[in-house]
């Protein structure tokens, strides 16, 4: 089998993967409308079931660095069984411009800001045409605890959901119906659902549904998923529409949609296809220049100056927190790498313009948009574009000298390229702890090294590490800006 024939396969197997992976995942929205609007300040999507009918509401809230599409699966069954569904974005998240208050550890602060916001969209969500009845609240991870403090303040609750849940807000007699639904490996928050079960009772375990003086409590768990794959498990959804219908005296109808397995395809019938789509772009001299010369000083010098950068650099950057910091990290780290390269005979040269084009029109034209409609907010927009920008004077400069140092060496040098800078930045933020909030990034990181940092090489094989290093550092710069949440400085 020639090297050409086995390209065509590939990009023909994964052009039909990624066709069918959309039909499907368009399917599984039939019989459903989605309308984005803005309700007050928040946007907000609200999913509807294909009846005239009036429906009761369900609003939908997601965890921290989430967002409204991140609880696709939960609307989209929700709305098949014939309830009005508001799914939102967080202050901070999504496509929400306005930050999240920086005061996450008491319930003055973000908290109270979040409480406020969720009570905001249930009631102005009451208030649209053919929405009835009563209201469900349902959350996942840090909304657990917004949604059951929101519901003190919402009148006519029928339930709440709480999915992968702690909060310190349920008690034995509030709120009147609680289901708790955690992930097969979320062992710590499995311990507290169970703990809330027993409030009611001592006895029960997870599965059961127990009683007592007008309160209604139910524990279960999704096998085989932790935090995230709990949103898309077929147990997470058919017991959060069953829940709700049941409180709500509703027959359950429509058929639970499946969008878990056809998100992977899509995914990895993309990057799959970046193989082929690389080898179009016109070989250059500059592919590979292996001589390890400096390459493993290159490695070790910069975590010094980039740890202090991160924990001496002012916060407050574009009245944001974190960002200026995460900037500051990654541009130390690759001027440093950067100038002990170029010291060793070692820097870019040449640039290959169609691979560039290629390499962002694929990352951010493609994979980036089909992300965000399916998966999780992946377009930065707003504010986020001038958190972009910031973050664009390190990424460059750091994945620049990352693809320079890929080349110089074997799989343990290219192991150590992607643990040291990752294990650094986690020091950082132990050290620093207004960069704490940004957790989010490093498994960002880790996900963008493993799709766009693949992808990246195979143009680099052709180009040069120069071509794919400069790409990457605008990728780099949009997840980030993307999906790290907010935060008021």
């Amino acid at each position: 089998m020639t090297r050409t024939f086995s390209l065509r396969l590939v990009a023909v197997v994964a052009l039909v993967a990624a066709i069918l992976a959309v039909v499907m995942l368009e399917r599984q929205r039939a019989g459903v409308t989605s309308e984005g609007m803005m309700l007050g300040e928040t946007p907000v999507t609200l999913w509807r079931g294909a009846g005239d009918d009036p429906a009761p509401l369900v609003v939908v809230a997601h965890g921290y660095a989430g967002s409204r599409q991140m609880m696709q699966p939960i609307s989209i069954a929700l709305a098949r069984a014939g309830f009005t569904v508001a799914a939102f974005d967080f202050n901070g998240h999504g496509r929400h411009s306005a930050p999240m208050d920086a005061d996450i550890t008491t319930l003055d602060g973000a908290t109270a800001q979040l409480v406020t916001q969720t009570v905001a969209v249930a009631e102005a969500a009451r208030g649209l045409p053919d929405v009835t009845g009563p209201v469900a609240l349902l959350g996942h991870s840090m909304a657990t605890d917004i949604v059951i403090r929101a519901a003190e303040r919402i009148e006519d609750v029928a339930a709440v959901v709480a999915i992968s849940m702690y909060s310190d807000a349920v008690t034995p007699d509030f709120p009147d119906r609680l289901l708790i639904v955690s992930g097969a490996f979320e062992g710590r928050l499995r311990d507290v659902a169970l703990d809330r079960l027993h409030q009611i009772d001592p006895a029960a375990a997870e599965g059961e549904t127990v009683r007592a003086e007008g309160v209604e409590r139910r524990v279960v768990t999704a096998p085989l998923v932790g935090h995230v794959g709990v949103l898309y498990s077929g147990t997470t959804l058919a017991e959060a529409r069953d829940w709700i219908a049941g409180a709500m005296g509703r027959a359950v109808s429509g058929p639970l949609p499946v969008i878990a397995p056809w998100v992977v395809v899509l995914m990895a019938s993309l990057l799959a296809l970046a193989w082929p789509l690389a080898a179009l772009v016109p070989r250059t001299t500059d592919t590979g220049d292996t001589r390890k010369r400096g390459a493993w000083l290159a490695l070790a010098v910069p975590v010094a100056p980039a740890l202090a950068a991160a924990v001496f650099f002012p916060a407050g950057a574009l009245g944001l927190s974190a960002f200026g910091v995460l900037a500051a990290f990654f541009g130390v780290w690759g001027v440093v790498q950067l100038a002990l390269l170029w010291r060793a005979g070692q820097g870019p040269r040449s640039v290959s313009w169609s691979g560039l084009v290629l390499l962002l029109v694929w990352g951010l034209g493609v994979f980036a948009v089909v992300l965000d409609r399916y998966g999780a907010a992946f377009i930065p927009t707003g504010p986020r574009l001038e958190v972009m920008a910031l973050l664009l004077l390190g990424t460059v400069p750091f994945c620049l000298g990352d693809a320079l140092m890929a080349r110089t060496g074997g799989w343990v040098l290219r192991l150590l390229l992607r643990l040291l800078p990752i294990g650094a930045l986690f020091a950082a933020m132990l050290l620093a702890p207004r960069l704490g909030i940004a957790f989010t990034v490093l498994p960002v990181m880790v996900l963008f090294w493993c799709v766009y940092g693949l992808a990246g090489r195979w143009i680099a094989a052709r180009t040069g590490p120069a071509t794919a290093g400069l790409a990457l550092g605008v990728i780099l710069a949009w997840a980030i800006a993307a999906s790290t949440p907010l935060v008021a400085a």
